[in-house]
């Protein structure tokens, strides 16, 4: 899954709630992995409301700073994912 915009978030809350029910054994894991996904939605809130607040492109910047970085925790589990079903069989 690949995020784009704020539009995906209810995605990505899906998905982490597919994780639990799919990893019920891992379900603590899953759950730090939703803490941190989390935090990075709060921290793309954040810099789009300081960015309407000044219209500064910085603030543009971490935003997408923030999508990437949940971009790189979701494709990291995507693998260890793809891992864990290769190694069933």
């Amino acid at each position: 899954m690949h995020i784009t915009s704020e539009k995906d978030f209810p995605k990505i809350r899906q998905m982490i709630n597919k994780w639990k029910q799919r990893f019920p054994m891992f379900k603590h894991d899953v759950v730090k992995i939703e803490n941190i996904v989390e935090q990075f939605i709060k921290k793309y809130s954040e810099a789009l409301i300081g960015y309407r607040q000044t219209h500064k492109k910085i603030y543009l910047e971490r935003a997408q700073e923030a999508i990437d970085e949940i971009n790189r925790v979701l494709l990291t589990v995507e693998k260890i994912e793809l891992m864990a079903l290769l190694s069933k069989r």
